[in-house]
């Protein structure tokens, strides 16, 4: 993730006053705002969570999971915001180990929600077949070989790329070679976004055809939360992944048409700390999610009604791991869990 501060910016552009509290001061409130929400609201979810369930189902392990993953997205926002308004003043290693985590949970992320859609479609379509993937075994192989696979996935930025190219910078643009920085962004952007949207998709039009069919619609509620994670996950990441592509477009044209890619890379540099900071959205987004979800409950917002969000999802993912065709009442009691 690229995210340039005000003296990298202003090295390239003749900003006013105007122009560095726009491009600085602006990002740096959004980014602090998304941290006052997103990292207690992801530890209130992962603290619920822990404390109310010693038996969790894949879909709760997956949620935990994922708000771990927002949590460590979150806790990199201070050295974000100082980077914006002061220059990066943390060091080369440093720079490499914070955007090596950064990425590492971007993936961590998109792969948790494509098991959850997987494991969402499998329960629905093959609800017998599937009740043997749920074994505990099972599921901590599945998640072990997970973050494995984010680690992988997120390590070219350590081992790919230079040092700045001067002091005070740290951005997506120390690769030694542009060929280096297409081939990451085009990796990032086809196992990052792509091809897990495009499982996601086929996942959810086969429930959605599949749950037509059927009389008994009450799981529907878990879905529609799942879906909405989905979908807030794919709107955050959408404009990112469009400016990676026209960033290796610029790149691509260097040699052929130096002026095109030159405003193209200008237009995409200058944006980049907008769409960066959006993608931040994203981690902040789910806890408030789960609050619309678990005011259905009466009582509003309260710690009770989470439990019982959580505990209703733990419901659901046991009766369909079980292959069970109904209900049979909606008990919430955190003795059975």
């Amino acid at each position: 993730m690229a995210l340039y501060n005000a003296s990298e910016l202003e090295g390239n552009n003749t900003a006013t006053g105007e122009t560095h509290e726009s491009i600085s001061v602006l990002p740096s409130l959004f980014l602090f705002t998304f941290f006052l929400v997103g990292f207690p609201g992801n530890g209130f979810v992962a603290w619920t969570i822990v404390t109310k369930f010693s038996r969790r189902s894949l879909t709760l392990l997956l949620i935990l999971n994922l708000a771990i993953t927002d949590l460590m997205v979150m806790s990199t926002v201070p050295f974000w915001i100082y980077s914006f308004l002061y220059g990066w003043v943390f060091g080369d290693i440093f720079c490499r180990l914070l955007k090596f985590f950064v990425y590492l949970t971007i993936y961590a992320s998109i792969f948790l929600i494509t098991l959850m859609s997987l494991h969402r479609f499998a329960a629905v379509i093959f609800p017998f077949h599937f009740q043997k993937f749920g074994r505990r075994r099972v599921v901590r192989c599945a998640l072990l070989l997970l973050w494995v696979a984010a680690c992988l996935f997120g390590s070219p930025i350590l081992i790919a790329s230079s040092k700045p190219k001067k002091e005070g910078v740290c951005t997506d643009e120390m690769y030694y070679t542009d060929q280096t920085r297409v081939t990451v962004n085009f990796v990032e952007t086809l196992v990052g976004f792509v091809i897990p949207f495009t499982v996601m998709a086929v996942c959810y039009a086969c429930v959605l055809k599949r749950l037509q069919m059927l009389k008994n619609h009450k799981k529907m509620k878990t879905g529609k939360l799942i879906a909405a994670v989905v979908i807030a996950f794919f709107v955050c990441w959408l404009p990112y992944h469009v400016f990676n592509i026209l960033i290796n477009i610029a790149l691509l044209l260097k040699e052929g048409h130096p002026e095109t890619a030159e405003n193209l890379l200008r237009v995409t540099k200058v944006a980049v700390n907008i769409h960066g900071v959006i993608a931040f959205v994203s981690s902040c987004l789910n806890p408030i999610l789960y609050a619309f979800a678990a005011r259905s409950f009466r009582g509003g917002l309260r710690e009770s009604n989470f439990a019982k969000l959580f505990a209703k999802i733990h419901e659901d993912s046991e009766e369909q791991s079980a292959g069970e065709k109904s209900t049979g009442g909606s008990g919430l009691s955190m003795e059975k869990l």
